[in-house]
């Protein structure tokens, strides 16, 4: 989500002043402001146009200048300020954030203020529709992923019963929250004809907002080089087509690297990935141990869209903070997991125990709602472990149950923050319904 986005100039006596921004409320700090001049100022090659992305706290700053004009006018800046979880997207913001300030800085210094605020909606606006596509190879786990996240199938039954091999685009629309998202699934067998056939990549890329590729372990052992250069064909219609898309990558079926040799693994393998690719990388698997892994990556890619998406992730979070060995998530009409937050000491061996105990009461517990009214479901199993299904009503925005497992916290304590969580889930609801009306 954008927070703010400022332009600054330099005064020889008062030094940098912030000529415009946006929200007018936004505040950025001085520290950030001598940290943003201080990045440019580094080098004294005056001969280009520089962007620069910084972190501070929890934010993600992207600043561009165009050094050229540093001699005549001193430092103009333009400075975009994102969450953190923005970075996935940077490179649609610094395009056109590049964009933005060519034009700002070639506008007449008196008319620079009306630009700004007439251009900025393009960093602000809402979309309520995403395009997704997956894509790789034959046999990645494209169209398991899909129907997983988006339809709420149980992981295991797809791995006892894989599914058939897509063939060609396969388009479906789902409902995420405030999203309406268009996932194409593509077929792997066809991959290198659909990068080698322009029309066949126009109507895949056309409006595509993200490119997720999944890479599983297996392929990448024997042909490392190969899927690399994969990707970067990718890259290159993504540039040379000026679509838009940001390309996210899937190392996927985590789970078949050895235990022990696990961690060092991935670890070379997004640095060889990261040697040549850009683009951010997350660890995936649909097997019970690691199914979180992939809800979660899901999760931090839908929020950089989704308001509510975020907003739902930030509740969990912060009650996560206050307890241990405990999961919390949120489910939609299709009973997938739309939201998940998990203290780092969590039993992950609990997730597949919990996950199945919940596909097989949701139902009955959906028809006690219905017909009783009834508004939470409490089980407690051994070894302290507490369990509260919480139906939310909530179906008017997609989403229907709070589910809280813990291992430390008592029955009554886990109400407690139930009621808590439900409460601030709810105003977040009905604060959206005053917004929109």
């Amino acid at each position: 989500m954008v927070i703010g986005i400022v332009l600054f100039s330099w005064d020889k006596k008062m030094g940098s002043i912030v000529d415009i921004k946006y929200p007018q409320g936004f505040e950025i700090p001085d520290d950030l402001i001598n940290k943003i001049y201080m990045t440019f100022a580094y080098s004294e090659d005056f001969d280009k146009q520089e962007l620069i992305e910084t972190s501070y706290s929890n934010l993600t700053i992207l600043s561009y200048c165009d050094k050229t004009r540093v001699p005549e006018v001193g430092y103009e800046i333009v400075s975009l300020i994102l969450d953190e979880k923005e970075a996935i997207n940077s490179y649609r913001f610094k395009k056109n954030l590049i964009n933005f300030s060519q034009d700002l800085f070639n506008s007449d210094k008196s008319e620079r203020n009306k630009y700004f605020e007439n251009n900025i909606d393009g960093f602000f606006k809402s979309t309520s529709a995403q395009k997704i596509l997956l894509l790789g190879r034959a046999g990645t786990g494209k169209t398991t992923i899909k129907k997983i996240i988006f339809e709420g199938v149980d992981p295991k039954e797809l791995l006892v019963n894989p599914l058939d091999p897509t063939r060609g685009l396969s388009p479906s629309v789902y409902s995420w929250l405030d999203l309406k998202i268009g996932l194409f699934d593509s077929s792997g067998q066809e991959l290198e004809a659909l990068l080698n056939n322009k029309d066949e990549y126009d109507l895949a890329f056309h409006n595509t907002d993200v490119v997720i590729y999944l890479l599983d372990y297996p392929t990448w052992v024997g042909n490392p080089e190969e899927i690399i250069n994969e990707i970067q064909k990718i890259q290159k219609i993504i540039e040379d087509d000026s679509y838009t898309a940001n390309i996210i990558i899937f190392i996927h079926k985590i789970d078949l690297i050895n235990n022990k040799n696990r961690k060092d693994i991935l670890k070379e393998i997004t640095k060889k990935l990261k040697e040549k690719l850009p683009f951010s990388v997350y660890y995936t698997s649909i097997h019970p141990e690691f199914i979180f892994s992939t809800y979660n990556a899901f999760y931090e890619i839908l929020a950089s869209y989704s308001k509510e998406t975020f907003h739902l992730k930030k509740i969990l979070d912060d009650f996560i903070e206050e307890s241990s060995k405990s999961m919390f998530f949120i489910t939609n009409q299709n009973n997938s997991i739309i939201s998940q937050s998990t203290s780092k000491d969590f039993n992950f061996g609990n997730i597949n125990h919990s996950h199945k105990l919940i596909a097989q009461i949701t139902q009955t517990f959906e028809d006690m709602s219905n017909n009783s009214k009834i508004e939470h479901l409490i089980l407690s199993g051994q070894n302290n472990l507490n369990l509260i299904l919480n139906n939310l009503n909530l179906s008017q925005f997609e989403i229907k149950n709070l589910i809280c497992i813990s291992e430390s916290l008592s029955a009554n304590k886990l109400i407690w923050m139930v009621g808590q969580i439900r409460l601030k889930i709810k105003n977040l609801f009905y604060f959206n319904i005053k917004d929109k009306s």
